[in-house]
């Protein structure tokens, strides 16, 4: 079977009367002329809104593996530039077929309208049968070829009939409705005397008409005389507003089924840089004075749209990405779209400059990740087989339909000049405008979406960094605390040597009593022992940290309520025997359901220790004399724990070493470990703080605050 080709449509925006007619004429003759199309929305070159310029990037998304020829819509998108820079931004497409529509490009061919002979025929109209002479002209961007072919048609007529050429009825325009608008105001509150008034695109005199009608409705203008408005191009309002639009025809179906027809029938390579011209047509209606009967109902939108773009707006309001997903599924289906993939670029946001589209050596970002798959009505899991994909592909070969033609049309993904990824939406039928608005609101919470992960990943940056700052002042604390009796051990051996060298020198010697022998026997029993403490101490600092350490190193990170918590204090109250016997007091004073990240046996160990530290502060007292406070706090976004008692409280000389060494006041009983640890694990493990408030004979708090999930 023969492989139906895929072409590219470059176009500036769709939401347009022309862009809307281009658009769909080109969408006609691919269904007719069986290929796939990829549209390729990137707004005017070098347009003044800086958002319009921020999706100039999808130009860079051609690939001649995925596409087999391109239509460019010169005319549209090179508005505002000359035709050097349209011919250096078209440099990067050498190696495509191009069909170029409205401006002549080398290596391609190029569909004209005869924009002059139209305008003539216009303005000859006016003169001729309606007798003006007082002629405005509103010209389109001075960089344009079809603006300054039009404007000198009308000089050119106007020179014919021997009417004299005035500056002050020439204002320049830019081919937008909005200084249509703005111009005609500015004509009206002028009282410029005229007979009509031609805009050298509809675009501009649509915007006039509605200015006109709002100043009548307003108050603001009586319109005691016909306001005389026409236009060029004959888009597809241009027959529906009142009055119906005057204007001239471009051959828009001929030359949008020309361009397909030439670059899927295989007729490019024998006709490159051929120039077709299409004659343009006056169409006379109503708004120059002529009587028209409209048989079309006056509408003020190009298109019945199923859904109010403000509910896709409500619909997808989150900033979690699942949840974005989600909600994207059901809008999809309100909005009766096809198919919809969301991509992210694999190497990152890049920051994007509208300039970076006339530099031939940028490139969009090599590779992109699938993050949400829409096929054919229904969510699809995104696997490893169509994850990854180079980005100019637009979509993996396993979503590209090979039994049936498609249409695709591909927006960027971006907040401000961060771009991070685009979307592609499958098109079934013309009304596409409200693609835009989903992707909008997909570009906003993606972004806040992503800056939510980039908070957590950094978070957990800064929770590593300082688990392993707490493993180091661990291990810090413990080679420094563990030095002293490895020394000790140096000394013992040292001393034991010595003894065994006397011992030696002793036998046979009958100078040396019994007595003697019994004296060298008790140094050497006395130095063993001090061994066996050396190593018992030792034992028991290395088999706590081996423990705790592997708990702070644990990549656990399980979440658990206040209740949870509260649960198991009072397991450990009923089941240690220390601390059954002991007084302690439990008071939860915070919502139970509040949830806690992290291993639960791990905050259990530490309070457990504080719970018998603060029992043995009580020196000399019976254990059911030693009360034990605990509380558990809400404050802001934090659970505080509490464990208070009323003992000896910490001198005030160890206090500031107590989370930095291994410092105690048990003396020979204690290691001064669990407090090191416990700091280590509070920090490194939940990100939270650990410290104490203490006044010596009336008590020690303390505190430990843990973020709340």
């Amino acid at each position: 079977m023969k492989k139906r080709k895929t072409l590219g449509l470059l176009i500036n925006e769709i939401d347009a009367s022309y862009q809307m007619y281009l658009w769909i004429l080109i969408k006609q003759a691919a269904e007719e002329l069986d290929c796939n199309l990829i549209v390729l929305e990137g707004r005017t070159l070098r347009t003044d809104n800086y958002a319009d310029r921020q999706h100039h990037i999808i130009y860079n998304f051609v690939d001649k593996e995925r596409i087999d020829g391109l239509i460019i819509a010169g005319g549209a998108i090179a508005n505002y530039i000359t035709d050097e820079e349209f011919k250096q931004f078209c440099k990067k497409y050498r190696n495509i077929p191009i069909v170029s529509l409205g401006i002549v490009l080398q290596n391609a061919i190029n569909l004209i309208s005869d924009n002059k002979e139209g305008m003539r025929s216009l303005v000859r109209h006016l003169v001729e049968d309606h007798r003006y002479k007082k002629i405005i002209f509103v010209t389109g961007p001075d960089n344009n070829l079809d603006s300054i072919e039009r404007f000198e048609a009308y000089k050119e007529v106007l020179e014919e009939k021997d009417i004299s050429f005035d500056k002050t009825l020439v204002y320049n325009g830019d081919f937008s409705p909005h200084i249509g608008y703005t111009l005609m105001e500015e004509i009206i509150l002028s009282n410029v005397e005229y007979d009509a008034i031609i805009f050298a695109n509809d675009d501009m005199a649509l915007g006039a008409i509605k200015c006109i009608k709002k100043m009548e409705e307003t108050g603001r203008y009586v319109l005691n005389k016909k306001c005389i408005i026409c236009g060029f191009d004959d888009s597809l309002n241009s027959s529906k507003v009142d009055p119906p639009l005057t204007t001239v025809r471009q051959p828009f179906k001929e030359m949008c089924y020309k361009a397909v027809e030439i670059l899927v029938n295989g007729t490019f390579s024998e006709n490159k840089e051929e120039i077709i011209v299409f004659p343009s047509v006056l169409v006379k209606r109503e708004s120059c004075g002529c009587n028209y009967k409209n048989t079309e109902k006056a509408a003020a939108d190009n298109s019945v749209r199923l859904v109010s773009n403000f509910r896709i707006h409500e619909n997808i309001q989150t900033y979690m990405m699942g949840e974005l997903f989600d909600k994207l599924t059901s809008t999809l289906k309100y909005c009766y779209v096809e198919s919809c993939f969301v991509f992210k670029y694999v190497e990152g946001p890049i920051f994007y400059d509208g300039e970076m589209v006339f530099d031939e050596s940028f490139t969009v970002p090599l590779n992109s990740e699938m993050l949400y798959a829409y096929y054919k009505g229904e969510r699809k899991p995104v696997d490893e087989s169509n994850r990854f994909i180079k980005t100019t592909r637009i979509l993996s070969d396993d979503l590209i339909p090979n039994d049936s033609r498609f249409i695709f049309f591909v927006e960027p993904l971006f907040f401000i000049n961060e771009h991070f990824g685009f979307i592609c939406f499958e098109v079934i039928d013309s009304d596409v405008v409200m693609f835009e608005t989903i992707r909008g609101q997909i570009s906003n919470t993606l972004k806040g979406a992503l800056m939510l992960l980039e908070r957590e990943r950094m978070e957990e940056s800064l929770r590593e960094n300082e688990r392993l700052a707490s493993l180091g002042q661990l291990i810090g604390g413990i080679s420094h605390n563990l030095m002293t009796p490895i020394m000790s051990i140096a000394g013992v051996s040292t001393a034991l040597e010595d003894l065994i060298n006397e011992y030696g020198d002793s036998i046979g010697d009958s100078s040396v009593t019994i007595e003697d022998h019994y004296e060298i026997k008790a140094e050497m029993e006395g130095w063993v022992k001090k061994l066996k403490d050396y190593n018992a101490y030792m034992s028991n600092v290395i088999s706590t940290v081996k423990a705790q350490a592997v708990q702070l190193n644990s990549q656990s990170n399980n979440d658990f309520t206040v209740d949870e918590l509260g649960n198991r204090i009072n397991f450990l109250k009923n089941s240690d025997i220390t601390i059954k016997k002991a007084d302690l007091k439990l008071f939860i004073e915070a919502d139970k359901s509040i949830v806690i990240n992290g291993d639960i046996s791990n905050i259990v160990q530490i309070i457990d220790n504080l719970i018998k530290n603060a029992i043995q502060a009580y020196e000399n007292k019976e254990l059911r004399e030693c009360r034990v406070e605990l509380y558990i706090r809400k404050s802001e976004n934090m659970i505080i724990i509490m464990v208070k008692d009323y003992g000896k409280g910490i001198p005030e000389e160890i206090g500031f070493r107590l989370f930095k060494y291994m410092v105690t006041t048990k003396g020979k009983n204690g290691t001064g470990l669990s407090l090191l640890l416990s700091y280590s694990t509070i920090k490194g493990k939940f990100g939270g703080d650990i410290w104490f408030e203490s006044d010596e004979n009336q008590g020690t708090i303390f505190y430990i605050a843990i973020p709340v999930s």
